[in-house]
């Protein structure tokens, strides 16, 4: 175990979690092991259970009290108040028991007290540890399992936005003018109209309807279909149901690692074996279940990584079972055979099945919560990155459209109010009807792609607007001719004013555009703030795939280059 790892298990045993109902409740069932001292009370079944209660309501008493006097502890010193209380409750227990019996009128023998207390001070710390990693990363798991369901979520919402603000867009540049259109000329198509009234006509739709629609269009800012950004107010984060999060967690369930599942329990019936055997006489049992453990741990790896994730639960729950069962027949097949009473061996059994369950399920859950936080930042950097392409979109679908109107169709009307104003005759209803046929002729058609220098001005434009951003753009227009590169030269920018967003801290970022060696074109972006992460995004991931990727931090600023051959 690396010290990275010991210092992160510390942590989580002695943190928020170290003392929660959970300490009690999981712990119950020990109340009525050999370790509580069961086998020291004199009388029926009901009088064990009777004894083991009272005690365990005693030790429930106990952890308020360490939890209330956690919150008065400095942190500094919390983890050795956390693990001298623990071992504490431990060597009360076994008073608490006796006390328990005097206080009921049950007979309870002492027995070896020194032994006993030694027992529940190594199982007290070692079972309340196990418990509080489990619950905090329990706690971990379902804060990052909820901001993952919003950042998929939220990514949905953000497209249906983004699809609602084209059409929206598309709606006040397209649908709206040729309905002014036809509503303004419906009559005079039918009724007909002089090519004098034609004329002013059509140049009152270019002044008055076309010409406001495309300053609009272009100057009024576009509702952003979302950022990206996964909101950190768990009010607004839609809680996870218990039956998906439990799903999640137990279809990923894994075997706990053999070795140190192994030598924990080994660690925890040891004082138990030198109490009640002796040191020299315990050796042999200790080794040949140390083997059984080890061997039996072994074999559960591969086998529940083949279960279907559905009953990977119930496999893990037998098989840790079958393994103590092998462990405590082994021990009393060595303890009898060096002549020695294994009465108590069998507690081996079911104190494994729990010990197992409980490692493996830590294992887990550690893995599931890297895994989703993995996931996580994925999905938000995904988030951001489309969230950047989509505003990206929608202002060059503005651009486009505010100069269709504006220098399409407002030059059209003009040009066909000129062309009537010196015409002859008395009816000029067929030709303003050509006019607008040819007009929402043109508004309807698909519209080409726009050519990556207008791409790259939209990109510098809308972040602009947006940001604090100086942007240095070089003679690179002849190197973009090629599709790939032209692609990737946008990705690139998009990608590195998203991440200094990302990692900003709110001070100008710089962005500059340049040739490189060998016909090719670098994207450099600088901006304040820290990395958040040394593992790159996946839209990092994507950008090296076309270029050379190097991102680094230096005294407070980030910065990006990708060089694209």
């Amino acid at each position: 175990m690396s010290a990275a790892i010991a210092r992160r298990l510390i942590a989580q045993a002695t943190g928020p979690s170290a003392v929660t109902i959970w300490t009690w409740l999981v712990t119950a069932p020990i109340a009525l092991t050999v370790m509580s001292g069961l086998q020291y009370v004199t009388g029926a079944p009901l009088a064990v259970v009777a004894v083991a209660t009272v005690e365990h309501v005693a030790v429930g008493l106990l952890l308020i009290v360490l939890r209330l006097l956690l919150t008065i502890v400095p942190m500094v010193t919390r983890a050795e108040v956390v693990i001298v209380g623990f071992a504490m409750i431990g060597v009360l227990r076994p008073l608490l028991f006796l006390a328990a019996g005097a206080v009921l009128h049950i007979p309870v023998a002492a027995g070896d007290l020194g032994g006993r207390i030694l027992i529940n001070v190594v199982t007290t710390v070692a079972m309340f540890s196990l418990i509080a990693v489990a619950v905090q990363l329990v706690r971990d798991h379902v804060g990052v399992y909820r901001r993952l369901r919003s950042a998929q979520e939220a990514s949905a919402r953000d497209a249906e936005r983004a699809a609602a603000g084209v059409l929206q867009l598309r709606h006040s540049a397209v649908d709206a003018v040729l309905e002014q259109l036809e509503e303004v000329t419906s009559d005079a198509t039918i009724q007909g109209i002089h090519p004098t009234e034609a004329a002013r006509l059509l140049r009152g739709l270019a002044e008055e309807v076309v010409r406001p629609a495309s300053h609009r269009i272009y100057d009024e800012p576009i509702v952003s279909p979302g950022d990206g950004a996964v909101l950190d107010d768990a009010a607004d984060v839609r809680p996870v149901p218990p039956r998906e999060w439990l799903a999640s967690v137990f279809g990923a369930m894994q075997a706990a690692p053999p070795l140190p599942l192994a030598v924990l329990f080994i660690i925890l019936v040891l004082p138990f074996g030198i109490w009640q055997y002796g040191v020299l006489f315990m050796l042999p049992p200790l080794v040949c279940g140390f083997v059984v453990l080890v061997g039996g741990n072994t074999a559960m790896v591969p086998l529940v990584r083949r279960t279907p994730p559905a009953l990977r639960l119930v496999v893990l729950l037998a098989g840790y079972g079958l393994v103590g069962v092998l462990l405590s027949t082994t021990s009393e097949f060595v303890v009898r055979l060096l002549g020695g009473d294994p009465e108590l061996v069998w507690f081996e059994a079911a104190t494994y099945w729990i010990v197992g369950c409980a490692v493996a399920f830590v294992a887990s859950l550690t893995a599931r919560v890297r895994r989703d936080q993995s996931e996580l930042e994925a999905a938000i950097q995904a988030n951001i990155s489309a969230a950047a392409a989509t505003r990206s979109a929608l202002e060059l679908e503005r651009v486009a459209l505010a100069r269709l109107l504006h220098s399409g169709v407002q030059s059209e009307l003009i040009a066909s109010a000129l062309a009537l104003g010196s015409g002859s005759g008395e009816d000029a209803s067929a030709e303003l009807r050509d006019v607008v046929d040819k007009i929402r002729a043109e508004l309807r058609a698909p519209r080409i792609e726009p050519e990556a220098a207008d791409r790259i001005a939209a990109l510098v434009e809308s972040w602009g607007s947006a940001i604090p951003l100086r942007s240095s753009i070089g003679d690179i227009w002849d190197r973009l001719r090629e599709p790939s590169r032209a692609e990737a030269v946008v990705d690139a920018i998009s990608e590195g004013l998203a991440n200094a967003v990302r990692h900003g801290d709110g001070t100008p970022v710089t962005l500059e555009v340049t040739p490189s060696a060998s016909h090719g074109v670098a994207v450099r972006v600088v901006s304040g703030g820290v990395l958040s992460s040394a593992r790159p995004g996946i839209g990092l991931r994507q950008l090296a795939e076309h270029g050379e990727v190097a991102l680094r931090e230096s005294a407070g600023r980030v910065e990006l280059v990708v060089a694209i051959p």
